[in-house]
């Protein structure tokens, strides 16, 4: 997929608005998906690192089967090699080691499997295609089994300040757009801490601290639903202390921080959760 020009054709509001619903979630290149069910050109999967009541062994939806490749190469280096993982926002595949023959985009917390080093460049496996290298700059390499150091508040601030300014995309979980949940989701996923993937789960369903909003502290997640006392959440946000929050708002917005209070006129503030954090 050209996500820059997807996002460039849907400039207007309206458009994106509309997506609302229609989508439910995204996978970045090399996420591994479950299979239940192929119509036509339509593929039924479950996205197994996206976690949801809907399904325990991921989040489901419909997805184009030339989106996908069955590569048990590529699995089995994933399961038991190096991997790299995106840092930069975006990077790109390319052919050479000194970047020529430049191939696909990819985004930040993309992860794939480490075939070799040179001095600039990782060399990568492609689902279904030949190896590729990414500059050594934008990717982090951990050897098989290896965790990402557990995260501070600060580390998950600074990571979700990132992208301020970045358009606003439903169902997004990439540096080409985030829905409120997706942003939140990737935060902390990018720092080997797993959520899930929806708003009201990650609030319900991912076994995270309740907190009360007299003791909110910075790196909270807070919660609001769809009406004053209601119990369907609509949004999720990350609380950085002195009554502002960092979030992806809505469709005719991008990753911004504001005022807890001046986003809550009406009182729909439903909660907030705690993720244990380092230090």
């Amino acid at each position: 997929m050209d996500l820059d020009a997807w996002n460039a054709n849907m400039h207007d509001t309206e458009t994106r608005v509309w997506l609302t619903g229609m989508l439910e979630s995204q996978a970045v290149l090399g996420s591994e998906v479950i299979v239940d069910e192929i119509d036509g050109d339509w593929a039924h999967v479950v996205v197994t690192a996206q976690g949801t009541p809907r399904d325990p062994r991921g989040y489901p939806g419909w997805v184009p089967t030339v989106h996908l490749v069955a590569d048990a190469g590529f699995a089995r280096r994933a399961a038991t090699g190096p991997t790299a993982t995106v840092t930069a926002l975006t990077s790109t595949l390319t052919g050479t080691p000194s970047g020529n023959h430049p191939g696909i985009d990819v985004s930040f917390d993309t992860i794939l499997p480490v075939l070799g080093r040179t001095g600039k460049a990782v060399r990568v496996a492609v689902p279904g295609g030949r190896p590729m290298y990414l500059p050594a700059q934008d990717v982090v390499v951990r050897e098989h089994g290896q965790q990402p150091p557990l995260p501070t508040v600060e580390d998950i601030v600074a990571t979700g300040e990132r992208f301020l300014g970045l358009r606003y995309l439903w169902a997004g979980v990439s540096a080409y757009g985030f829905d409120c949940s997706g942003y939140t989701y990737t935060l902390f996923h990018h720092h080997g801490i797993s959520i899930n993937r929806d708003a009201g789960d990650q609030m319900n369903h991912s076994g995270l601290e309740a907190v009360e909003r007299e003791d909110l502290q910075r790196g909270d997640l807070v919660f609001f639903a769809t009406e004053p006392g209601g119990d369907s959440i609509r949004h999720v946000a990350l609380y950085v202390g002195d009554d502002m929050i960092m979030q992806a708002p809505n469709a005719s917005r991008s990753v911004e921080i504001m005022s807890l209070t001046e986003y809550d006129p009406i009182g729909e503030y439903a909660g907030a959760r705690r993720v244990q954090l380092a230090g």
